[in-house]
Order: structure tokens, then C-alpha cells, then sequence
């Protein structure tokens, strides 16, 4: 080391000696002592385990003597031995009954140790926790090395240590969790102990969710909570403060924690906001519908405690009195006895009770009453009596039966006795059983309240009236007139004697006892309380109604003072005049209940109220009348006639109908009649078969299923067709709501000509076509609304010309459909028909049905004319006289006959480079007279012809159009071959033509044209190709289709 002056002290300062020196025993600390020092420690840990920390150099802030080498090697060592791989580290291995044993012979690398910097308390306690769930790599170093470690560690270097958070995750996992809740079971004793400390360690970690995930919370009856936080938990948690609120809290069965959980964890959970609450008045609803399942007599127990509860919480909180109410008004929170019913009890709402639709009143027997009050409570069976201890003790004054509200709810609880209890169906029954003092007793309640219950409350006049405080219920009228009261249509008891109306004056009008008007009079007394009349009574009926018409006839427009021929009573204005032929036909079969009595039918009286004019509501009960006659199982056998009666209302154009509203529903009725079967001799059979085929289903049907005679030519496949003509005006007023017939109705009937074209005989084609023909003007004038399927068959393609000598082959096999069809080709191409003259007067709405229609080839720009020279003339001249030739040309196809061409090299050579690299070269047709092809003669003529004349001839048009294709494709392949440039550009602008190039040749010709470098005729071909493209797909697909089943 680098001494000072006196040659015995280190260098330790700048001051005390060159830089050199300090820097040198700085080095000799960090590098040499410190690092020395690791190694021999690690051989002290492992052969004296926990006992080596004796040999651990101290921390920094533990050094008694701040010498600069000290500080030097303390801090350096601490810094070393947080970034050390050694394993100097021994681990705890497992418990004992004495405590917990070293393990000396294995040590943990930092990397591997999990150290416990825990208070011995805590550790005592933790430690073992985690040891019996099978973490053992856990080391507890003495407090210098612990300190050593806080203070040297860098951020670099992350110790992992037992804290609440590492705990925790431990214990989120569910097996873990569970294998520490059966270890404690052991140990029943100190489960809560244990419970309780291991919760208060969890809950020191300062994040919010220090506990969510683990099962940990103990609930009553053994069970584990799992934690989580409240804002998002499902299942929530309760604790109690008093046996009041446990009381009520144990109906919450699986959700009320152990009341041996300590106040301070129970607070650090609600701190945390975990998902247990203590017990509020706001957690009553949801508790209520748990105790709904118990037992009657403990539910009953349970809302006591809830009604002790509620006093209290409004005794801390009385401003929240009305809000605790609110949250339970819907809640059967009231619980009382049925009288007559023993051990029975009810559970009631507060809205039920407010709402006075139930017979409840609040016990009035507590404490007990005397006399007849008692014998009254005793015998109104099904009464509900509300225990008041599960009742607001503020309520139960004003409930009182001895108060005129108390008094009130009694009268409407006994009024609603027949509508709740199903043994009790009237107030007479009510009080079949009450003796004598009871209802003494009722009327000793009641009448000195009478004024106060009337005032403002009209509800209750009701109740009232029928109560037995009256000597007779039933007496509760007063008459309009007196004579009125000794006819014997009435009943004369409903009315109050006059003695008795004169003793209860004063209470008959607060009670509102009516004085019934004439008009009140007879419609409750003679109409609508009896609903029909005697038959023995009919002829004193018609008496009593001539002097009631006499009295006020205007009341014949409101009342039931009619009486039909069922002798029921209903309006005069609801039945009908029997006297018009319409309603008789209409209404045959209800003759006694749509038409006036027939005793009563000839009074005067009636005249002016009866159904008489046919208006439009009228006419569609006249409709529905034929509808449900013709829907009976077996119709009756005048529908038919009758139906024709009604629908003939339709034939004429009254006036009235134009102000009709009914025309829309009117469409839906089936009563209207269709053409019969039977048809004028010379009609067409499949249009008979058709009639019969609608008739068979019904033979009335409802105008919007049908067409008028009118639109028939275009529909009868489809639609039956009316048996008369409808009036212009109905005619218009219909169609305007729907029309008869639409676009697809007029599609359907021509697909249906087409599919049963071979059902059509001779003598009606002419007629068959000018319905087609019809057809199709109807179709392109609805346009607009018109959709054509593309493999609808609806095309009849003919010929104008074959509409005068047309014959059922031609008829048969000129349907097509729009994919079939195409515009601008004059000839057909397999499936891919042109369009005839019959159809092309339909241009348009072959266009809207998007037929096809063809783009013709582009041809490519023709190449100015050569003309002849004069030396090219002189040879042909040679040629035509067969002079000078040097060389012979044999042609030939393999199976074929032999031509041969006489010709000239020199000529041959000029023109074909093929040529001229043949003869002026060494091969063996240079110097022979003769040279063999192996092509068609007719194409080595054309181009031969072409050398000579330089002049391309355009051949004729064949009638094998595929095989004269051939033979040009050939000659433009071979122009190629002989580089004869010009003729193959003719050849390419020949072939650039619709004559060539067609759906079904396009794409041969494209690959020829491709395979032969002819460019002009490929750019043609694939913007035909592009132009047509949908039809030229077609066709190819045919002609593979084809060419497949020709080679099968």
C-alpha cells in the first residue's frame, strides 16, 4: 500500500500524499480486500449456516471507527454482495415444535432468496404461513445484514422479499389459498386468531387491491369469502355491529362474515373498499327477498327485527324517515293473521295497503276489545289483521278503528272481501255470519262519521251504500217519475220507499243517493240490466216504448231500447232494415239478431233508426256476413246467390261511394264471387282447368286475390278472375288502394303459358299471343316497377311473319328467358338467341330486363393498298403460262390427296425470307427440283397466289362458318411461318370482324392470335371479350360442357 511520510500510515486523503497513492490503496480496498473477502465469506457460510453472519463486515452506518479504508471496504463489500452470484444465502428449511431449523449444507444466490426483512413478530408468523405452502426458500438474516443490504443495494438490483403484496399473490392462487384454509382447520381454536393476523399483515400493503383474488374472508357457518373490490364485485359481503343487526343479517345465508372478525380488519377492509358492508338501512330490499323463502313464522320474527331496526335508524336519522319508507313501500313488509283462517299468516306491501285493494286493516284486538266490536273482528272471514309490531309505531293512532281514518280503511277492506277471498262472492255473504251486536256495532262506527267520510271522498259513497247499517241495501233509488214506478218493466225495490228516505235524509244526500233522470232510468233499469226480454213481456215492452218515445225520443240514438229477434236489448241503430234486398241477402242466416223483433217491426217508433241507406260501413258488414257464412264448415246453400247480391252493389256507380273510406279493407274481405267453371264452347281447356283449380280452393274470394273481367287476358293463370265487372268508380277506388294486378302478377301468367305451352291447343294460339302481346305493353308501362329474374322463361321470340301462319312447334319452342336472349346479333349462338321482330318492338323493356346486347369487334386500321409492280405482273405471267418454272412445290395433309404448285425460287426467295433461307442456303431444297409440305394445298395456293399478285383476296362467306375459320386461322398461322407480313395484317383485319368473331369462336381465335403473334387480332379479341363479357363466358362454358359430353 501507498504509505504517507512517516512510512507507517496508509494514504487515505489528497492531502496526505501524491494522487497516485490514494488512487493505488483505493484500488486495493475495492478491488483486493472487498472482493477477496466474498469467497472466504462464502466458505464461512457454508459450514457455519446463520452462524457465518458473525463474520459479515458492518454496514457503513454501523461502523464505530469512520476510517477512510473501513468505509472504503463496508461499502464497497455491501455493493459487491448485492451483485454477487455466490450462494451465501442459507435457507429455512421447515418448523418445529422448537422453532425453525437452518439448513447449512445448501445457500441461495441473491437471485434465488427470498429475504425476510419482517418484525420477529411478524415473521414468527408469516414465515411458517409460507413454509407450509411450500415456499422454503425463504432467509431470515440478522438486522446488521439486513441493514447492510438497505443501504448498499442499488436500484439495479431488485431484492424480493416477503411483504403483504408477495404474500398476496401467493394466495390469489385458489390452490394455495384453499391448502392454508384446511391447515387451519386443524387448529379450530385459532382459525379467527389466525384469520385476523394474517388479514391485518395483507392489509398494511398500501395498494388498493391488496386483498382482491383471495379467499380469505371468514364467513358464518365455515365458508371463505374471495375478495374483491366493491365498485365491480358480484357477490357482496356483510358484517353486523349488534346482535340486532346479526339478528337480521341471517337471512343472508353464504354472505354474513364471522362475527369473529376484529373491528380494526373489519374497518382496513371498508377502507380499502372491498366488497363488505356493514349493515344499512338501504340493504333491507335486497334482504327481504332472501327472507321471503323462510319459514312463515320466522319471516314474521325477522320483520319485527327489521321494524326494531327501522325505529332506530330514523332515531339517528329522522329527516330519513320517509326515505327508509320509500326504499320498502313494494315490500310484503307488513305481516298479519286471517280471520277464520288460524294459524295463517299474510304478508303485505305498503303500496298494497296504501292502494286499499286488499282487506287489511291494523289489529284492532290490541289489547282486546269488548262487546260487540270483538264479536264484529271475529266473524268477517278473510279480514287480514296487521300485527302492529311489524307496523311503524308512529302508524298505528291514525289506523285506529276508533278514528274516522281507521273507520275508512275498515270500510274498504270489508268492501274488498268478495273480490280477494274466493269463498266470499257478495257483501251479503260478507255478513251472513255476523250476529246482530256485530253489526250494531259497524253502524255505531260509521254513522257519526258519515259526514267526515263523504266529505271529498266519492270513492267510499259506493262501499257505503251496500253495507247492511241500511235496513234494506238494495233500496238506493229514487225514481224520475212516480208513475214510472208502478210499471212492471222495472224492479221496484232498487228504489227507496219514501219513509225511508225521509228518515235518512241528511245522510242520503252526503251518501249521494241518486234521483235517477229518464234518461239514467231507462238505460240502467230497462236496457242494460237485463240485457234481454221475457218473450212474454214483448207486447207490454212495445207499450212502454210508445210512451217513452213520446217523452223524449232522442235517447233512442244512445240506449239499448231495441230488441231484435233473440229478444235481446241493442241499439235501433245497429240493426238493420229487413224490408232492403241487400241486408236480406247479406244477413240470411242471422236474421233474429240483425233485424228488429218481428212484434215490434211494424211501430212507427222505429223508422227513423234503423240501417236503411247502404253506406260504407254498412257494406262491409254486409261483406263479412258473406265471408263468415262461406268459412262454416258447411256453407249454407244460398251463400253463393247471396254473394252475387252483394258483390253486384259494386256494378253501378252510386254517388255515395265516392266518399267511401272503406275501399282498403274492403280489399281483404272474401265474399266476392269468381267466374264459374263452365265456359263458352270453343274456350281453352287449360284456361277452364285453371277456373277449377280456383274454384276448388273457394269459390269466394277476397278482391285483392282476384282481377276484374277487365285485366283477365293478363292474369288468369295467376289470379281467379271476378264473375262481373266492377262499377268505374269501385273499380277506381280500389285499384287506387292496391292495385288488381302487378308486374310479378303478369311474369307469373307468362312463365305459366310458358311451362304449359304444350297444354295450348291450336284454335287459341291466336289468342294466347294477343294476351302475350298485351302482356308485354303492360309491362313496359310499369316499367319503373317492373323486375325481370334472368331465368324467367316469359319471351315468346318469334317473328312477326309467323303471327299470321303460327303453329303450335313454332309457339312451343320460342320461349326463352333474358340470359338467353341478346340485342344486336343477327344470327343465334348456341343457348344465346338473337332477338325476333315480335320482340323487338319491346326494346325497352328488353333493356330494363337487362338483355344482353352485343358490342360488335373493333376492327384494327387498315394499312393503305399496295399496288402491283410491273416485274411482279410479268411473272405472273409466267406463272399463269406455266414458263420457266425452277421449282415444284408438292403440298399435302396426312391422310389427304397430292397438289402440286409450280413456281419460281427467284420469286419465292424475294418476297419470304422462308423461301430465300431454303434455296440460298446448303440444304438439300436448294439444288432439287422439288420441295414436299405437309400443309393444306388450299392455304400454300392462297399464299403462293398472294406472292405473285401481292393482292389479298377476301375470301366468300361460307356456310360452315367453324370450318372456314379453320382454314383462315391456318393460312394466318403459315403467313407467319413464311414471313409474309402484309398478308397476315390483311388476314388479322379479315378475321376483325362480328361475321368471325362470336360469343362461342372469341377465345379460340384469342389463343390462335396469341400462338401466331398476330397482336391486332388479340388487341380485338380481348376487348370483345371485355365488352361481352358475360355472354362470352357463357358460351365458352357451354362448349366445354359440350365437349365433355361428346368425349364421355
Amino acid at each position: 500500500m501507498a504509505l504517507q511520510s512517516d512510512r507507517q500510515t496508509p494514504i487515505s486523503e489528497e492531502k496526505n500524499g501524491p494522487l497516485e497513492g490514494l488512487e493505488w490503496n483505493n484500488w486495493i480496498f475495492k478491488e483486493g480486500i472487498a472482493r477477496l473477502y466474498l469467497p472466504f465469506l462464502r466458505f464461512l457460510m457454508r459450514h457455519h449456516g446463520t452462524d457465518g453472519y458473525r463474520f459479515w463486515p458492518a454496514p457503513p452506518s454501523e461502523l464505530k471507527n469512520l476510517d477512510h479504508a473501513s468505509l472504503t471496504i463496508s461499502t464497497e463489500f455491501w455493493k459487491m454482495v448485492g451483485e454477487s452470484s455466490f450462494d451465501l444465502y442459507p435457507q429455512i428449511t421447515s418448523p418445529t415444535p422448537g422453532g425453525i431449523q437452518l439448513q447449512t449444507s445448501e445457500n441461495l444466490t441473491i437471485k434465488k432468496t427470498i429475504f425476510d426483512f419482517l418484525s420477529t413478530k411478524q415473521s414468527e408468523f408469516i414465515v411458517p404461513i409460507l413454509i407450509q405452502l411450500g415456499i422454503t426458500n425463504i432467509v431470515t438474516p440478522p438486522p446488521a445484514v439486513i441493514k447492510g443490504f438497505t443501504e448498499a443495494t442499488t436500484g439495479e438490483v431488485s431484492l424480493l422479499s416477503v411483504t403483504p403484496a408477495y404474500v398476496r399473490d401467493i394466495l390469489r392462487n385458489q390452490t394455495q389459498c384453499k391448502l392454508l384454509q384446511e391447515h387451519w382447520k386443524k387448529d379450530p381454536e385459532n382459525l379467527m386468531s389466525n384469520a385476523n393476523e394474517l388479514l391485518s399483515f395483507l392489509l398494511e400493503d398500501a395498494s388498493e387491491d391488496c386483498l382482491t383474488g383471495c379467499s380469505l374472508l371468514p364467513l358464518d357457518g365455515g365458508s371463505w369469502g374471495t375478495f374483491s373490490r366493491e365498485s365491480v364485485s358480484q357477490t357482496q359481503y356483510f358484517t353486523s355491529r349488534t346482535p340486532l343487526e346479526r339478528s337480521i343479517l341471517k337471512v343472508a345465508a353464504g354472505r354474513l362474515v364471522s362475527d369473529g372478525l376484529e373491528p380494526p380488519v373489519i374497518k382496513g377492509l371498508l377502507e380499502k373498499g372491498m366488497n363488505i358492508s356493514l349493515l344499512r338501512f338501504g340493504c333491507i330490499p335486497s334482504l327481504c327477498k332472501l327472507a321471503e323463502s323462510k319459514k312463515p313464522e320466522c319471516r314474521k320474527a325477522w320483520l319485527v327485527d327489521v321494524w326494531k331496526y327501522f325505529e332506530l335508524c330514523v332515531a339517528k336519522h329522522p329527516p330519513k324517515r320517509d326515505k327508509y319508507l320509500k326504499s320498502i313501500e313494494s315490500l310484503p313488509v307488513y305481516c298479519g293473521s286471517v280471520v277464520g283462517e288460524p294459524d295463517c299468516l299474510r304478508f303485505l306491501t305498503p303500496l298494497s295497503l296504501v292502494s286499499e285493494g286488499l282487506p287489511a286493516i291494523i289489529d284492532p284486538n290490541t289489547p282486546p276489545l269488548e262487546g260487540g266490536k270483538s264479536v264484529l273482528f271475529q266473524a268477517l272471514n278473510g279480514l287480514i289483521l296487521i300485527d302492529k309490531s311489524t307496523f311503524p309505531t308512529t302508524e298505528p293512532p291514525a289506523e285506529s278503528i276508533e278514528s274516522p281514518l281507521g273507520v275508512r280503511r275498515l270500510i274498504k277492506a270489508i268492501s274488498c272481501l268478495p273480490s280477494t277471498v274466493p269463498t266470499i262472492h257478495s257483501l251479503s255473504q260478507v255478513f251472513s255470519g255476523v250476529p246482530i251486536e256485530g253489526i250494531e256495532a259497524l253502524s255505531a262506527l260509521i254513522l257519526p262519521r258519515l259526514s267526515y267520510l263523504l266529505d271529498g271522498d266519492h270513492s267510499i259513497a259506493d262501499p257505503l251504500k251496500q253495507l247492511p247499517i241500511w235496513p234494506s241495501a238494495a233500496e238506493l233509488k229514487l225514481a224520475p217519475h212516480e208513475n214510472l214506478t208502478l210499471t212492471k218493466m222495472i224492479d221496484q225495490t232498487t228504489f227507496l220507499k219514501p219513509d225511508l228516505a225521509s228518515k235518512y235524509k241528511n245522510e242520503l244526500k252526503k251518501l249521494g243517493v241518486p234521483q235517477l233522470s229518464y234518461k239514467d232510468f231507462l238505460n240502467d233499469e230497462v236496457g242494460l240490466a237485463r240485457k234481454y226480454l221475457p218473450a212474454e213481456k214483448i207486447g207490454e215492452y212495445g207499450r212502454f216504448i210508445e210512451m217513452v218515445y213520446k217523452e223524449n225520443s232522442t235517447i233512442f240514438s244512445s240506449y239499448n231500447l231495441a230488441v231484435n229477434g233473440d229478444l235481446c236489448f241493442c241499439l235501433p241503430s245497429t240493426l238493420y232494415d229487413s224490408s232492403v234486398p241487400l241486408f236480406q241477402a247479406a244477413f240470411r242466416d242471422q236474421e233474429r239478431s240483425r233485424f228488429l223483433h218481428p212484434k215490434l217491426a211494424k211501430s212507427h217508433v222505429w223508422r227513423d233508426f234503423l240501417i236503411k241507406s247502404v253506406s260504407g260501413p254498412t257494406y262491409m258488414e254486409c261483406a263479412r256476413s258473406i265471408e263468415r257464412r262461406n268459412s262454416q264448415t258447411i256453407p249454407d246453400d244460398q251463400i253463393e246467390s247471396d254473394s252475387q247480391m252483394v258483390f253486384d252493389h259494386l256494378c253501378y256507380d252510386y254517388p255515395e261511394m265516392d266518399s267511401w273510406s272503406i275501399w282498403e279493407s274492403l280489399l281483404e274481405i272474401r265474399f266476392a264471387p269468381i267466374n264459374e267453371t263452365t265456359a263458352p264452347w270453343g274456350h281453352s281447356q287449360l284456361k277452364r282447368q285453371q277456373r277449377e283449380k280456383f274454384r276448388q280452393r273457394n269459390k269466394l274470394v277476397a278482391i285483392s286475390e282476384a282481377v276484374d273481367p277487365t285485366f283477365e287476358g293478363i292474369s288468369w293463370a295467376v289470379k281467379p278472375v271476378l264473375r262481373k265487372k266492377m262499377g268505374s268508380l269501385a273499380l277506381q277506388k280500389i285499384t287506387s288502394k292496391k292495385p288488381m294486378i302487378a308486374p310479378t302478377t303478369v311474369i307469373e301468367h307468362l312463365k305459366f303459358l310458358a311451362s304449359h305451352s304444350e297444354e295450348i291447343e291450336r284454335n287459341e294460339l291466336q289468342k294466347r299471343v294477343s294476351e302475350i302481346k298485351n302482356a308485354y305493353e303492360y309491362l313496359e308501362q310499369n316499367i319503373q316497377t317492373c323486375t325481370i329474374p334472368e331465368d324467367a322463361l316469359i319471351w315468346l321470340n318469334i317473328e312477326n311473319e309467323d303471327l299470321g301462319n303460327m303453329t303450335l312447334e313454332i309457339f312451343r319452342k320460342s320461349w326463352s328467358c333474358t340470359r338467353n336472349l341478346c340485342l344486336n346479333i343477327n344470327y343465334d349462338s348456341g343457348e344465346i338467341k338473337r332477338v325476333r321482330s315480335f320482340l323487338g318492338r319491346f326494346h325497352l323493356l328488353l333493356l330494363h330486363a337487362e338483355v344482353s346486347a352485343l358490342k360488335p369487334p373493333t376492327p384494327p386500321t387498315l394499312e393503305p393498298p399496295t399496288t402491283q409492280s410491273p416485274i411482279l405482273e410479268g411473272l405472273l405471267k409466267f406463272r399463269e403460262q406455266r414458263l420457266l418454272f425452277d421449282v415444284t412445290i408438292i403440298a399435302y395433309k396426312p391422310g389427304g390427296p397430292l397438289e402440286t404448285f409450280g413456281a419460281h425460287k427467284i420469286v419465292l426467295a424475294s418476297v419470304s425470307d422462308y423461301w430465300k433461307s431454303m434455296f440460298a442456303s446448303e440444304f438439300r431444297e436448294s439444288c432439287t427440283p422439288e420441295v414436299a409440305l405437309q400443309d393444306d394445298p388450299s392455304t400454300i395456293k392462297v399464299l403462293i397466289d398472294y406472292i405473285y399478285t401481292n393482292k389479298f383476296v377476301k375470301p366468300q362467306h361460307e356456310d360452315d362458318v367453324t370450318k372456314q375459320l379453320e382454314t383462315l386461322l391456318d393460312q394466318l398461322e403459315m403467313s407467319g411461318k413464311w414471313f409474309l407480313t402484309s398478308f397476315k395484317h390483311s388476314m388479322e383485319n379479315f378475321l376483325s370482324d362480328a361475321h368471325w368473331i362470336r360469343p362461342e369462336t372469341v377465345k379460340s381465335i384469342l389463343e390462335c392470335s396469341r400462338t401466331y403473334n398476330a397482336d391486332r387480332l388479340a388487341l380485338v379479341c380481348e376487348k370483345y371479350i371485355k365488352d361481352n363479357r358475360a355472354i362470352v363466358e357463357r358460351e365458352a362454358a357451354q362448349e366445354e360442357y359440350s365437349s365433355v359430353m361428346v368425349s364421355s
